[in-house]
């Protein structure tokens, strides 16, 4: 599944942000999320939902459209370039993205990028632990391959796996 790129209307994050309403497609992402073996959905600080996986964060929606995911610079970039994601919107040369949704069509490149962010963690996560009890039961190859992820994607996601 590849996610739709993200909407360029010339509106920043914060006109946009301003302009929502409480009634928003969030309700899919945080639902989605929350099943992830491993996944625990909390308050963010700054208002929203956060997601982390052993305590680290793997992204949090703000006022339940602007979707903020924290990456490695490497994978910020390739995101970056290949249009799935925005820089972020307060912090623009960090490994942080964001990502806006608009309309139901951008939940799926929400959840894309989010499930990007987790299997990193997780990868991480089985690297450092000896027992991985319930994220064992996530192939990861199985849903890399799932996500279609570009040739760049699947270069760094292969390294990851294969450092020690």
């Amino acid at each position: 599944m590849v996610p739709p790129k993200p909407h360029r209307n010339g509106e920043s994050h914060e006109q946009t942000e301003r302009s929502r309403t409480r009634d928003t497609p969030t309700n899919p992402i945080e639902s989605d999320t929350s099943e992830w073996p491993g996944v625990e959905v909390e308050s963010h600080d700054r208002g929203g939902r956060e997601f982390t996986l052993d305590g680290r964060e793997v992204g949090h929606v703000h006022r339940g459209r602007l979707i903020d995911i924290p990456f490695a610079k490497r994978i910020r970039d390739i995101l970056i370039e290949e249009e799935r994601a925005e820089k972020h919107h307060v912090y623009p040369d960090s490994g942080w993205v964001s990502y806006c949704v608009r309309s139901d069509e951008d939940i799926d490149g929400a959840l894309w990028l989010l499930r990007i962010s987790y299997l990193y963690h997780l990868i991480a996560m089985r690297k450092r632990e000896k027992d991985h009890s319930a994220e064992d039961a996530v192939n990861i190859d199985a849903v890399l391959a799932e996500l279609d992820l570009s040739d760049a994607l699947e270069h760094v996601f292969s390294e990851r796996r294969t450092v020690e």
